[in-house]
C-alpha cells in the first residue's frame, strides 16, 4: 500500500499512480498534438482516474488530506468544466459542502450561465481542476468567479506543469495553487521507473520553458 508523510512524498506517490495508470504519458521523440494545435512531449489524461476505483479513491483521499491540512475558510467547492467537475463533486460530497461548476464561457442559450449551481456574492470558494497547464482555464474561472462576486481562496489540482504563465497569473491574483503532483516530480519519477532517460528529461524541461516555440 502506498503511503506518504509529506508533500514531497505525496507528489512522488501521485506521480507514480498516474504513470502506472497511463494517465500521464511521456514521449519526447514522438510528441503529442494538443487541442491548441501546439505539440508537446507529455500528455495528461486524468479522466482515466474516474474509471479506476482504487486509483480514484486514493486521489480523493489525498485531496481530502490536503484540504484538511490547509485549514481553509471556504463555503463552496467549484469544479472547472469539464475535467474538474467529477473530482470537485466527489470532494464536496465527502466534505458535505455545496458544489458549483464553472464553464470556460457562458452558455449561448437558456439562462446563459457560466457558473452552474446555487451561490451568493461574497461566498468563499475553492477551485478544483485536474490539470493546470498554461493556466488559460484557471484564469477564466478566476475571472468568472470574481465577476459573480465570489471570493477564490485557493485552487487545487492533481497535476501542475509549473509553467511560467501560471506563476504570473497566481502572482497577479494572489491566489495559491495547491497540486498533488507537479512537472518536476513527474519527470523524476519517470526517470526512476526507467520510463525516461536524461536526454528525454532535458527535452521536456526545454518544452516546459518555452512550449510555444518548442520543437523535438
Amino acid at each position: 500500500m502506498l503511503t506518504a508523510k509529506n508533500n514531497d512524498e505525496t507528489s512522488t506517490l501521485v506521480a507514480q499512480l498516474l504513470l502506472d495508470l497511463g494517465a500521464v504519458q511521456i514521449s519526447p521523440h514522438r510528441p503529442f498534438t494538443y487541442a491548441s494545435g501546439l505539440r508537446g512531449p507529455i500528455y495528461c489524461d486524468n479522466r482515466q482516474i474516474w474509471s479506476e476505483v482504487n486509483c480514484r479513491d486514493k486521489i480523493i483521499k489525498i485531496f481530502l488530506e490536503r484540504i484538511n491540512s490547509l485549514h481553509l475558510n471556504y463555503d463552496l467547492l467549484a469544479g472547472l468544466a469539464t475535467a474538474g467537475i467529477p473530482h470537485g463533486a466527489i470532494l464536496a460530497d465527502h466534505l458535505k459542502k455545496p458544489f458549483i461548476y464553472i464553464r470556460s464561457k457562458a452558455k449561448d442559450h437558456g439562462k446563459q450561465n457560466q457558473i452552474e449551481g446555487k451561490y451568493s456574492p461574497g461566498q468563499k470558494i475553492i477551485l478544483v481542476e485536474d490539470l493546470v497547464n498554461q493556466g488559460k482555464s484557471l484564469g477564466e474561472a478566476i475571472l468568472a468567479a470574481q465577476k459573480a462576486g465570489l471570493i477564490v481562496v485557493a485552487a487545487l489540482c492533481i497535476v501542475d506543469y509549473q509553467m511560467e504563465d501560471v506563476q504570473k497569473l497566481l502572482s497577479e491574483t494572489k491566489i495559491p495553487l495547491h497540486s498533488l503532483t507537479h512537472f518536476t516530480s513527474l519527470l523524476a519519477t519517470a526517470c526512476s521507473l526507467k520510463l525516461l532517460d536524461e536526454e528525454g528529461r532535458d527535452m521536456l524541461f526545454k518544452w516546459q520553458k518555452s512550449p510555444k516555440t518548442w520543437a523535438p
